[in-house]
């Protein structure tokens, strides 16, 4: 059985608070302080991103519904899903950032088509949310549902594709500053430098087995062994740190030992499905983290 390709949430703000007067030189000489408009149009980028791939509300979780409705073969029985989540407040957050000076001229124009295509998704989605929501499909016998539905799914497609493009345009972005951030927060912060080093091998690990046909294969558990020797070491020197220091432990470390768990479950189970708990707990690390008010 394959693990379908995923996107991953990735790592934003809340680790860069090193202060004002630290400046994080990134490559092609950019130079910008943790908090400089460059920096938080990404983190801003980041925002929209993640909330687009929420698990409960996002992208993929809603129009996923939809499209199991297979609208085309329903009858006037049953349910309807076409609520639009939170797309509108990922669009949002996408819309503000892309205000905001600086930053790629690549990123900005791959940010403007995704905000352009999933605007529209929502838009379409919350329109057809009340069709089905106040039952008016019983009087038209489900004719305005039917006629709209291979537009509904071109749209989803285009925004799901744009959604591919601009994500991996921002996790490049993002692993730039990740290199120059690495070494400011080594001697800044042991604590979320050790945080940062779990949930940068966290993200290599589920990229080691993302979209594989056969994820029991025996190299790519090895190399997922590898990464989790990493993963687990960076956790206990940043709660050591943490104690260290009279401080919390990371907000993430919990999670990220549960991910550890989920991964070694899978591997006495061999079943795939455990990798998309595994996938889970990796994003709620990185939304506690993205969302510690130190960047814990």
């Amino acid at each position: 059985m394959k693990f379908g390709k995923a996107n991953l949430a990735l790592i934003g703000a809340a680790l860069l608070s090193l202060g004002a007067c630290d400046k994080l030189e990134l490559p092609g000489g950019d130079v910008t302080s943790s908090d400089s408009s460059a920096s938080k149009k990404l983190d801003g980028y980041t925002e929209g991103h993640n909330t687009l791939l929420d698990s409960s509300f996002g992208f993929e979780k809603k129009t996923g519904e939809y499209i199991q409705d297979d609208v085309a073969h329903h009858s006037l029985e049953g349910y309807f899903h076409a609520d639009p989540g939170w797309i509108g407040k990922g669009v949002a957050a996408l819309k503000e950032a892309r205000a905001l000076p600086g930053g790629s001229a690549e990123l900005d124009k791959a940010a403007d088509a995704l905000i352009a295509s999933m605007g529209k998704v929502e838009t379409h989605m919350a329109s057809l949310d009340e069709y089905y929501t106040s039952k008016k499909y019983l009087d038209d016998k489900l004719a305005r549902g039917k006629a709209e539905d291979p537009v509904m799914l071109a749209e989803i497609d285009a925004a799901g594709k744009d959604l591919v493009a601009f994500s991996k345009l921002l996790d490049t972005a993002l692993d730039q500053r990740d290199v120059v951030l690495l070494e400011k927060l080594k001697d800044a912060d042991p604590v979320k430098y050790q945080t940062k080093l779990a949930l940068i091998h966290s993200k290599k690990l589920i990229e080691i087995f993302n979209g594989e046909k056969d994820p029991t294969k025996p190299e790519l558990i090895a190399k997922g062994d590898a990464e989790i020797v990493i993963i687990e070491k960076a956790v206990a020197d940043a709660r050591a740190e943490a104690t260290k220091a009279g401080r919390q432990e990371p907000n993430a470390a919990s999670t990220l030992v549960q991910m550890i768990g989920e991964y070694r479950g899978f591997k006495q189970s061999r079943d795939p499905r455990d990798l998309d708990t595994v996938l889970t707990y990796y994003n709620q690390s990185v939304d506690l983290t993205n969302h510690a008010p130190d960047g814990r």
